[in-house]
C-alpha cells in the first residue's frame, strides 16, 4: 500500500470545506443521539424511593414500619433536586427535625431529617457558663398577641402585692430584670408555638423559656413561692434594635431583690 498517496488523499478530503462540514455534521448527530438516548433511558428507568406511610412529627424516630418503598421514573428525581433522600440508610432510625412534619405519603427530604445527636440538641445546649433556664408562665395576651418570639430580648416586670389584714396592697409594679433573651415559647403540650407543625395543636403560648444567671434564677424561684407577699412576673418586649445590641441581664430594683431574699431567710 502506498501510504504517501493515502495521506495525500486524506489531506485532500479534509481540505475540502464541503466534505469537512458533512463529516462534522455526522459526528454531531451521533453525539446528540447518544446524549438523547442516555437521557431517555434515565427518564424511564425505574428508581426505588421511600415514602412515609403515616404522619411523622418533629422529634419522632423514623422506624422501618413507618416507611414504604415505591418505584418511580427517573424524570421525577431530576425535578426534585438534590434535597430528596434516595438511600434507605439515610432514613431508617433517623429523626424528624424540630419544626418539621413528614406527612403521610410524602417522600423524605434531607431538610426534614436529622441524626439522634442533632435531634437531642436543643436551644439550651449552648448556654453561657453559670446560666440556666427559667420558665415563666404566660398566655396569648401577656406575650402581646404571641408577638414575643425566640431570640427576642425582653424585660421582666414585676407586680408585688403584700398580703395583710386590710387586704392586698400593691407596693411595686415596674421593671425588675432587664435584657433577657427568650429561648423558646411553647404551648401546653411543650411544642414551640413558632415552629411546631401539629395541625391539631393550638398555638396558645403557656411558657416562656429564657436564660438568666444562676443567682437570678434562684431569686425568681424564691419569688414565685409566695408567702406573705405575692409577686407576678410578666414579659415586656424590647425593640428590634435593642435585640441586635443587647446588654447583659441585670436586676434593676435592688430593694425588691433584698426583700425577696429576706423572705427566704425568714422561711428558713
Amino acid at each position: 500500500m502506498d501510504f504517501t498517496k493515502l495521506k495525500k488523499n486524506v489531506a485532500r478530503i479534509f481540505s475540502n470545506p464541503n466534505t469537512l462540514t458533512f463529516i462534522l455534521a455526522i459526528i454531531s448527530i451521533f453525539v446528540l443521539y447518544k446524549v438523547y438516548a442516555y437521557m431517555v433511558t434515565n427518564a424511564i428507568r425505574p428508581t426505588t424511593l421511600f415514602f412515609a406511610n403515616t404522619d411523622i412529627y418533629e422529634g419522632e424516630q423514623i422506624t422501618n414500619d413507618k416507611v414504604n418503598p415505591v418505584e418511580i421514573s427517573g424524570s421525577f428525581l431530576s425535578s426534585q433536586g438534590g434535597n430528596l433522600i434516595r438511600g434507605v440508610g439515610q432514613i431508617y432510625n433517623k429523626y424528624v427535625k424540630d419544626g418539621y412534619r413528614i406527612p403521610q405519603n410524602s417522600f423524605f427530604y434531607s431538610s426534614a431529617v436529622t441524626s439522634l445527636d442533632a435531634a437531642d440538641s436543643t436551644p439550651f445546649t449552648n448556654l453561657k457558663d453559670n446560666y440556666t433556664i427559667f420558665r415563666l408562665p404566660v398566655d396569648f395576651h401577656s406575650t402581646y398577641g404571641c408577638s414575643i418570639m425566640d431570640g427576642d430580648y425582653i424585660d421582666v416586670y414585676a407586680t408585688f402585692t403584700m398580703k395583710d389584714e386590710d387586704g392586698n396592697k400593691t407596693l411595686f409594679n415596674n421593671i425588675f430584670i432587664k435584657s433577657i433573651q427568650v429561648y423558646m415559647v411553647v404551648d401546653k403540650d411543650g411544642y414551640n408555638v413558632f415552629t411546631h407543625t401539629r395541625e391539631d395543636s393550638a398555638l396558645e403560648p403557656t411558657l416562656l423559656y429564657f436564660a438568666v444567671p444562676i443567682e437570678t434564677y434562684k431569686l425568681l424561684e424564691i419569688a414565685t413561692r409566695g408567702t406573705e407577699f405575692d409577686i407576678k412576673f410578666y414579659p415586656v418586649p424590647r425593640n428590634t434594635s435593642y435585640s441586635e445590641n443587647p446588654e447583659e441581664p441585670s436586676i434593676v430594683n435592688e430593694g425588691l431583690k433584698d426583700l425577696i431574699y429576706s423572705q427566704a431567710t425568714a422561711e428558713n
